[in-house]
């Protein structure tokens, strides 16, 4: 086997790792932890007498997860 095909190769285990690794399990996970910290992060705004509260979250699929927060005004 030469160089080229044994690179082809361990390319393609990583790639099938990668995906492995990309499992629904991991993406509920991040949407759990997320949650939780919004609901954690809410509270201690509301304590500190914020008008500002975690409005969104947005859940990127990527190694490892992306999560983003979305903060907006509490409406009145």
């Amino acid at each position: 086997m030469t160089l080229i095909y044994k690179a082809r190769e361990i390319s393609g285990q990583a790639v099938e790792k990668v995906g492995d690794l990309a499992g629904d399990d991991l993406i509920v996970n991040a949407i759990v932890r997320a949650v939780n910290k919004q609901d954690r992060v809410n509270e201690i705004l509301k304590e500190k007498g914020s008008d500002y509260r975690i409005s969104g979250i947005e859940v990127e699929n990527s190694i490892p997860p992306k999560v983003s927060f979305s903060v907006g005004r509490e409406s009145e």
